[in-house]
């Protein structure tokens, strides 16, 4: 178990889930995921032209498998470039297609309820949807990659607002991705092409921006997503430098994950051991060490008890780390 103490705060890896599967217990190009009750994950699989996959894998932080739904196409229920997942608070599932422009609608069991959107650069119009997240109220935020803004809509897609156009300036986005909101509802987006984070007020009002462009500690370089925690540190998937930079409320950086999995998860275990060919050529890989680090991070979701799961696209996998709230640090009499 890796131990990180910095500033007051203490993180501590648990575990890894999944293994790369084109359907039951693993992942194909796994790029969002949601936390529901007791502990279910939804993860959103985008598969690609060679493994078409597209589907929701509905698991468990213990690693039990639940079911998957959804299926390649465009029809009702159906997905082609999915690309963001999040819940209501009566925990239906909501997923986002850039390709379609629409936002499917299912049951926690994955039955298709509906769908809305309308594809378009107008008021209550969206283009190439790519993060989507619940307020308290059950609104809707949605970054749209190919707008450059983030649009407020009701569950049921009735338009709200909208703010942003495309640039570098403060308000302005250039291909944003993933968002998440704090205790307060502020709004953080991945501005991604902008190597950066942006805040904003629920009503779109700038209020912040950090990260910037490098390889460096606090530097970003198309990042993914974005969390929360309940102390207000952010949590950054920084895509293209494999790791997560965290931020404490103001901006300031606190500390880097690069991936921590020494140790195969449950699933991936069991594929290795029932092929004696898997044993063999991973007993003659001269160090495993690149496989226990983050390749291409692409979403990062937090429970309420501290659990900071991130999803390891390349990898199709979720390292979860533990943010302790009452750590000791033990005493040693020498």
């Amino acid at each position: 178990m890796q131990t990180v103490m910095v500033r007051g705060r203490v993180y501590n890896y648990s575990h890894t889930i999944g293994r790369n599967a084109t359907g039951g217990p693993g992942f194909r190009h796994p790029v969002d995921l949601a936390l529901g009750g007791n502990g279910v994950v939804y993860v959103i699989n985008r598969g690609d032209e060679f493994q078409p996959c597209q589907r929701v894998s509905v698991i468990t932080v213990d690693e039990e498998f639940i079911r998957d739904f959804g299926g390649v196409g465009t029809g009702d229920g159906q997905f082609t470039w999915p690309t963001a997942i999040a819940l209501d608070g009566d925990e239906n599932v909501y997923v986002a297609d850039e390709w379609l422009n629409r936002i499917s609608i299912f049951d926690r069991d994955g039955n298709y309820l509906g769908k809305w959107g309308t594809p378009g650069s107008g008021e209550g119009q969206i283009n190439g949807p790519s993060g989507i997240v619940f307020d308290g109220n059950d609104n809707i935020y949605i970054t749209e990659e190919l707008n450059h803004r983030i649009s407020k809509f009701t569950k049921d897609g009735r338009y709200i607002s909208s703010w942003g156009s495309e640039g570098p300036g403060e308000g302005e986005f250039n291909h944003p991705w993933g968002i998440a909101l704090d205790g307060r509802g502020d709004v953080y987006v991945a501005d991604w092409h902008n190597d950066r984070i942006q805040k904003f007020s629920p009503e779109g009002e700038f209020l912040a921006s950090f990260g910037g462009s490098g390889e460096g500690k606090g530097e970003l370089k198309l990042p993914s997503d974005v969390a929360v925690d309940d102390e207000g540190d952010v949590y950054v998937t920084d895509w293209w430098n494999n790791k997560v930079e965290v931020f404490d409320p103001e901006g300031m950086p606190l500390t880097t994950f690069i991936g921590d999995a020494e140790e195969l998860s449950k699933w991936a275990q069991e594929a290795v051991d029932a092929n004696p060919d898997y044993v063999k050529a991973r007993l003659r890989v001269k160090s495993l060490e690149p496989q226990w680090r983050f390749t291409r991070p692409t979403s990062i979701e937090i429970s309420e008890d501290g659990k900071i799961l991130v999803l390891d696209n390349q990898r199709a996998r979720i390292q979860i780390y533990q943010k302790e709230s009452d750590w000791v640090d033990p005493q040693f009499n020498l």
